[in-house]
């Protein structure tokens, strides 16, 4: 029995010895690959060539500054309205027109005319409400010519309740306005 055990060490042994080998062997393959991929990699960048001479005309010249005028926006009269039964501006209302004002003044050499157009809601007849808008686009005429702008380049109509959309309140108050347009 002694001699089998000792011929299975011998065995083992050998065995053990062969895989010994073999695992170096691996590990030195295993060693040298990673070294030439090292190699391989860290080269160093390629030489880079030596830059051209220049004269100077290939260099882009900076693009000259140039003074951009502000564009100029085109002056509106803003819808200004009214509250029921009234022809009377409201502070609102007199800001908006004296800011339409003065950009008509900017405008040098301008000759526009406006045409301001009065509207109403639909209670009331419509004689009555053809009579309101006009006394409304004549209140605002007037305001923009106490502000300085020529009259005889305004005048002024009347749809009354023609053009009246709104069923409730608030629309009838959207209804009650002057809308300006040039001419």
């Amino acid at each position: 029995m002694l001699a089998l055990v000792l011929s299975e060490f011998r065995g083992g042994r050998k065995r053990n010895s062969m895989k010994r080998h073999l695992n170096s062997s691996l590990t030195v393959l295993v060693c040298l690959t990673l070294f030439a991929t090292m190699l391989i990699g860290c080269k160093k960048d390629a030489e880079e060539p030596e830059p051209e001479e220049t004269t100077g005309s290939e260099i882009p010249e900076p693009e000259p500054d140039f003074d951009v005028e502000p564009v100029e926006q085109p002056c509106a009269v803003e819808t200004v309205y009214f509250e029921f039964d009234s022809a009377e501006l409201d502070g609102s209302s007199r800001a908006a027109l004296q800011e339409a004002v003065e950009c008509y003044r900017g405008q040098q050499g301008s000759s526009v005319s406006l045409l301001l157009t009065g509207a109403a809601d639909p209670r009331g007849t419509e004689e009555y409400n053809i009579a309101l808008g006009e006394r409304r686009a004549q209140a605002v005429r007037s305001y923009l010519t106490s502000l300085g702008l020529d009259g005889s380049r305004v005048s002024t109509t009347s749809v009354g309740e023609e053009m009246a959309t709104g069923t409730d309140e608030a629309g009838w108050a959207r209804d009650r306005n002057v809308s300006g347009s040039e001419n």
